[in-house]
């Protein structure tokens, strides 16, 4: 026979020797070494209670059933793993060296336990961790090294005695990759990738940790992670810390944060808004409070610069920081509704507009809050803020808001806003001092009040309870006063009725006394009220012009929009060629604000032409007999 069929048929022989050799030896020969190595290296008891299988093409592999790690002493599962069946591929040559040097683990139906003690000490530090020094790696673990690690129908469990806080995740198909390559090969990177589904919403990830042996000891190592899902997405590429802190850059989306927040556990309650978020900053976690610095942020429809940190150990989440932010529009959080889209709730808002709608405060009591914010624009209900910083506090549902560096309405001032939606009926308290505005918008924008013009001086105290806004607007109580200067009321000439009396020494209408093209520009305008039961009364109101000054008193109705007054004036110009023009005829303007009506005041009218008569004035007899009546051809009647 030729050498070469010898060499042949010999190297076939020892093959078929190696291969059943592993056949011929009883298994459970091996259980006991196994699970005293396995042990010796992870620190741990480890236990094989099933069955156990070998191959050697085309490597040494094993199977295992029913393997177990014990938990670490005190923890509240006994063991830390249990695994319905592991299968390992191993090389050869190293064993013959005494290093176990595993190239593919396959976890199938694992159920891992995960605890951290009261004392912050986690049970997945493995191997003599407390012996080895930072930067070491663990000399049990070192001799085991690891190319691939496939789970396969996990579940995994996560206990924090601290804080009594437990999770779970399930689904769990999970690749890991060790690339072998020195002895000291855990102290590569571990790449992952798989996905699990937590809180019932499947997720996708993908990452690294730059140091396996670091993490495994609980040391400082460097990590990158990519979540994918349908409720967030996020990118963080930072450190895991020695203490369990994780910080680093991160990038987050989420298509609503109502969402985002039932899916970790802190549902918002019902309401309009808190919608889509994207998020780009400096991440940092610690001890359940979420820190992030420098972050830019877009949220409903609002920009924003902040640094800001969730506490979630309490009952109520609690929000601290800074946040600078273009735009903030209240309406729509306020509004009745639960639509995501704060565009769309504003716009059923205007639409829809119900006063006798209950009142949406609930937003107030889902979180807890310490913020300063510099807002560029802030829109609540009939109130505008160009720019201003608001010192904001939220506990329990009740907010309170300092107003400092206020621009609005071409003014500038400061106020305060305490609104308590604690109980069943809300409360709201606000203050407001602002000088140098503009009265046309200010008031278009509180009372849908547009005629009158000028530069205008405000200050106000009110407040009310009320669980819709039309019992809120009755309930008011309050002061203040308005000074208006360099303006005009559009739609009425208060001087021509003041100049009531040509028309009846005339017998012909006053025309242009009211209409679209009258106006009564005034110099100064204004006086003090109170507020009661949502009625704002004056005694002091006055308006001087160059016609004529008036003194005026009485009611404006806030939620009835109506108005009540009564007004003397004294003419300080007079009509050439009619004398009894000087006469000043009291009267009166009521009905909606938005049109109101004039006419005469027939308790006033009397009395002002017998104090005139008395003067040396005449006038004609029907009007000392009937004045009322003699002035109808201005008022229509009325």
């Amino acid at each position: 026979m030729k050498t070469r069929h010898i060499v042949i048929l010999g190297a076939v022989g020892a093959v078929a020797a190696l291969v059943a050799v592993p056949f011929l030896i009883p298994l459970d020969t091996y259980r006991a070494p196994i699970e005293r190595a396995a042990s010796s290296a992870l620190g741990r008891e480890v236990h094989i209670r099933g069955s156990l299988g070998l191959s050697v093409y085309p490597q040494i592999g094993i199977s295992l059933g029913d393997v177990s790690i014990a938990n670490a002493p005190g923890a509240r599962h006994p063991q830390m793993v249990e695994v319905e069946s592991v299968v390992v591929g191993a090389k050869l040559m190293p064993l013959l060296s005494r290093r176990l040097e595993i190239t593919e683990v396959t976890l199938q139906n694992p159920v891992i336990h995960l605890e951290v003690s009261r004392n912050g000490t986690s049970n997945w530090q493995l191997g003599n961790s407390n012996q080895a020094k930072p930067g070491e790696t663990n000399s049990r673990i070192a001799s085991v090294g690891v190319g691939r690690l496939s789970v396969e129908g996990g579940q995994v469990t996560y206990d924090d005695a601290a804080s009594g806080t437990s999770q779970a995740i399930k689904d769990v198909s999970l690749t890991l990759g060790l690339p072998l390559t020195t002895r000291t090969n855990v102290r590569v990177p571990l790449v992952f990738n798989g996905s699990l589904t937590y809180n019932n919403q499947p997720l996708k990830l993908s990452g690294q940790l730059e140091n396996f042996d670091a993490f495994m000891r609980a040391q400082p190592t460097q990590a990158r992670l990519t979540v994918g899902s349908n409720v967030i997405n996020a990118e963080f590429n930072g450190t895991l810390g020695a203490d369990g802190t994780i910080s680093g850059p991160l990038k987050l989306g989420a298509h609503s944060v109502r969402s985002l927040a039932t899916w970790l556990g802190h549902p918002l309650p019902a309401g309009n808004g808190f919608g889509l978020m994207a998020l780009e900053g400096q991440f940092v976690a610690a001890d359940g409070v979420y820190s992030l610095r420098q972050a830019q942020i877009r949220f409903d429809s609002m920009s924003m610069s902040a640094s800001l940190s969730f506490d979630t150990k309490p009952a109520v989440m609690a929000v601290k920081g800074n946040v600078t932010l273009d735009r903030l529009d209240l309406n729509p959080y306020l509004a009745p509704g639960t639509e995501t889209d704060t565009v769309e709730a504003a716009k059923a808002a205007k639409t829809a507009a119900n006063p006798d709608a209950p009142l949406s405060l609930g937003g107030l009591k889902a979180v807890d809050a310490d913020v300063t914010m510099v807002v560029g624009q802030m829109l609540l209900p009939g109130f505008k803020l160009d720019h201003g910083v608001v010192d904001a506090t939220l506990k329990g549902g009740v907010l309170k808001a300092d107003l400092r560096n206020l621009s609005l309405y071409g003014g500038s001032g400061r106020g305060s806003l305490t609104v308590d939606g604690s109980g069943d009926t809300p409360s709201i308290r606000s203050t407001l001092d602002l000088s140098g505005l503009k009265v046309q918008p200010f008031l278009n924008e509180l009372m849908e009040v547009n005629n009158v013009t000028g530069t205008g001086t405000v200050r106000f105290d009110v407040a009310g309870r009320g669980k819709t806004q039309a019992q809120l607007v009755k309930a008011l109580d309050g002061k203040g006063e308005l000074r208006f200067t360099d303006g005009n009321i559009a739609g009425v000439d208060l001087g021509a009725i003041a100049r009531v009396m040509q028309s009846v020494v005339t017998a012909q209408v006053l025309t242009g006394a009211v209409g679209a093209n009258a106006k009564t520009p005034f110099g100064q305008m204004g006086g003090s009220f109170t507020v009661k039961d949502g009625v704002l009364h004056t005694n002091d109101l006055k308006l001087t012009s160059d016609v004529v000054e008036m003194n005026g008193q009485g009611d404006v109705d806030l939620a009835a929009q109506t108005v009540d007054f009564r007004f003397e004036p004294v003419a300080k110009r007079g009509i050439p060629g009619l004398k009894l023009v000087d006469i000043g005829i009291p009267f009166l303007v009521k009905g909606p604000w938005a049109k109101p009506s004039y006419g005469p005041d027939p308790r006033g009218i009397a009395k002002a032409v017998v104090n005139k008569l008395g003067q040396g004035a005449m006038a004609p007899a029907d009007l000392v007999k009937d004045p009322a009546g003699a002035l109808k051809s201005l008022f229509g009647g009325r």
